[in-house]
């Protein structure tokens, strides 16, 4: 019956289904298959499910669990924190667990350097598990020596295209860094170190991907906290003020940028002053440095002290946080209200840090890859923790470089920090 209905009609059907369906769609007919890989219909489904906010919107969940096994969940986004999905992770790592760079439309970009570097970025959509292993960037340690990465991903929609920039880092006090695009279109990684500003990004800054644009947490060389600014479209940098007096805030203050309704929001904490408190500040108006406005305080000692990791700001404004004992809890603005979600977890260093929270909407984008993607990556083919390049002891050789002694130096600057 679909070879007598108009084209338009059927796209204006296939774009509202959801993808599970829509995989299932694509056995209909060659020409279905055809239709539902296409470039311009991957684009039209995308663009009505971000329009259309049917639902309580997703969360991604990862924690590292036992035998170091890595488990993505998406639940949503409401009073009862219901889970929607568990997804399958097909890779494994010579480290603890994968770096997550970020999430966009559908994708999420990994990069597996929390120990060791390994030049091992994937850009994976689990809901059609199917992903890209990106080519081995140009500067590496074997070539090299010693450095340290900082990586945003993101979405240009003017070319509609998606990006990694990787900024590299192997002499903090004289040198630029060297800078690395990575085109999805293009498969390559171009060298754009003549873009590159004397900015350090602080170690383990969390991006947060909004208008176009990848943002960190970084620092001036003469010590001064900012917003360094990416955008993905004009493949420019450029930086944003931080709110109130945080930018020549000296204190050991970790901030975490993150996406609040749509909106940048900064997670201040400090972790050894006597105030000892979360301070959340949202950007009512992108780029407008006068509307950074004052969202809560949350005071540690409502807690019991200890260590406490900002995850994300939830759309009713409530905070996800994991304490020293492993479980998520919310709690509302004042900090007033703590809910335990029921997601227990282990007090060990390694589960803590691992616990990573971002936005997330399902799609079919690298679906037009085809099914005999030549890039696409499997459980085996990226190396375990049993590597022929790694001894007996558990050290690597040359090819793995252990990014803490990249770091040493730098450990006790609280401009790095993990």
């Amino acid at each position: 019956m679909s070879d007598f209905l108009p084209e338009g009609i059927i796209i204006n059907i296939l774009k509202r289904l959801p993808v599970k369906l829509l995989i299932c769609c694509m056995c209909v007919s060659r020409s279905w298959y055809t239709l539902i890989t296409s470039p311009d219909f991957i684009s039209t489904h995308l663009n009505f499910a971000l329009a259309s906010n049917e639902g309580p919107p997703l969360l991604l969940l990862r924690r590292c669990c036992i035998r170091k096994i890595e488990r993505y969940e998406l639940y949503c986004d409401n009073v009862s924190f219901d889970r929607h999905f568990t997804l399958e992770f097909p890779f494994r790592s010579i480290n603890p667990f994968f770096t997550i760079i970020g999430s966009c439309n559908g994708l999420l970009c990994l990069s597996d350097d929390r120990l060791f570097y390994m030049n091992t970025i994937i850009i994976w959509n689990p809901c059609i598990k199917k992903s890209v292993l990106l080519p081995e960037p140009n500067l590496v340690y074997n070539s090299y020596g010693s450095f340290m990465q900082s990586l945003g991903f993101g979405f240009d929609p003017i070319a509609k295209d998606y990006k990694v920039v990787r900024i590299t880092y192997t002499d903090f006090d004289r040198r630029l860094p060297q800078i690395e695009l990575y085109r999805l279109s293009m498969g390559v990684w171009e060298d754009i170190t003549h873009l590159a500003l004397k900015y350090i990004i602080h170690n383990r800054s969390r991006q947060a991907y909004i208008n176009g644009a990848t943002h960190w947490i970084a620092r001036y060389v003469d010590g001064n906290d900012l917003i360094l600014v990416f955008d993905m479209c004009a493949e420019v940098f450029r930086e944003m003020i931080l709110p109130g007096n945080l930018a020549k805030d000296d204190s050991p203050r970790n901030k975490e940028l993150m996406i609040y309704r749509e909106s940048l929001a900064l997670v201040s904490c400090d972790v050894a002053g006597v105030e000892h408190d979360f301070c959340v500040w949202v950007m009512k108006e992108y780029g407008v440095v006068e509307s950074w406005t004052k969202q809560f305080n949350i005071n540690f000692h409502d807690f019991g002290g200890g260590f406490i990791k900002p995850l994300w700001v939830r759309k009713d404004g409530e905070l996800l946080l994991v304490p020293k004992d492993g479980c998520l809890v919310s709690c509302d603005s004042n900090g007033a209200r703590v809910n335990n979600l029921g997601l227990s977890g282990t007090s060990s260093e390694e589960y803590l840090r691992s616990v990573y929270v971002d936005s997330y909407m399902k799609s079919v984008v690298l679906l037009e890859k085809g099914p005999d993607f030549n890039d696409a990556v499997t459980f085996s083919k990226l190396p375990s923790l049993q590597s022929d390049d790694c001894g007996s002891d558990g050290s690597c050789g040359s090819h793995y470089r252990h990014s803490h002694e990249v770091n040493q130096s730098v450990r006790q600057d609280n401009r790095f920090h993990a």
